[in-house]
């Protein structure tokens, strides 16, 4: 298996806590200090993960010159992907379940931030379509800051026909876009299993996929700009979703 570069104190310190993938080695740069620094050194040495002191020259070789590594390196196996099947069983029982699907989003700092979001707001996990979406790679995880290893990932091939499944066991599935049906406000979000759709940067969500979705909302815009960064609309539609279940 082909092993993985994480960087970045947050999302080191991410990685080992959530102890989601084998780390075989941590390096951290002479001269590094802060509490993060000592966590990350406690935490490798509780998980019994041999780390090393190196130069600032053997870091850069390693990740490249201009990656703001932020003085650790650690070298892991890439994190297990669960499978849709997976995800929809831990969250079909749940009344007020939120899962997200992730529509060709091709960016690695836009998927880094959808899972920083999707982590930090606790949904149920992330299904990503397989095609022309960034790899679940260094970038991501480091864009993520550390979001990526405490929330349950797919990567699926049939996205309509997954949303279908989705449906099937009771979700409704909510696109986000900003020629929607109506202001997300406007719907009654409530008392249902969710499944929020955002779309790639270019092309936004697809025609068919769109088609498939129950409600198509947009999040209103008040000044000249009409349209939102993908992942600043997601963190946008699921705070309404967890602003609407926390009223009576």
């Amino acid at each position: 298996m082909k092993e993985e570069l994480i960087y970045g104190r947050q999302p080191v310190r991410e990685a080992l806590k959530s102890e989601k993938r084998k780390v075989k080695r941590l390096f951290v740069m002479e001269g590094a200090q802060g509490k993060i620094i000592e966590d990350i050194k406690q935490l490798s040495q509780k998980r019994k993960i041999p780390w090393e002191i190196k130069d600032k020259t053997f870091l850069e070789e390693l990740v490249g010159k201009n990656v703001n590594h932020q003085g650790v390196v650690l070298l892991a196996q890439p994190r297990a992907s669960l499978t849709w099947q997976e995800i929809l069983e831990k969250n079909k029982t749940s009344p007020e379940a939120t899962v997200v699907f992730v529509d060709r989003v091709e960016d690695p700092a836009n998927l880094g931030t959808i899972a920083r979001t999707a982590a930090f707001f606790g949904v149920g996990g992330i299904l990503i379509s397989k095609a022309r979406s960034a790899p679940l790679d260094s970038p991501v995880v480091r864009a993520s800051a550390g979001g990526i290893e405490s929330i349950d990932i797919a990567q699926i091939n049939n996205f309509t026909q997954v949303i279908k499944e989705f449906q099937k066991a009771g979700f409704w599935i909510v696109a986000l876009e900003a020629d929607g049906d109506k202001d997300i406000w406007d719907a009654d979000l409530r008392g249902m299993p969710l499944g929020l759709v955002v779309g790639g940067e270019h092309e936004g969500i697809r025609r068919v996929v769109r088609s498939s979705c129950d409600m198509v909302l947009r999040i209103p815009s008040r000044g000249v700009i009409n349209s939102l960064n993908v992942a600043v609309a997601l963190g946008i539609g699921i705070y309404e979703v967890m602003r609407q279940r926390s009223t009576n």
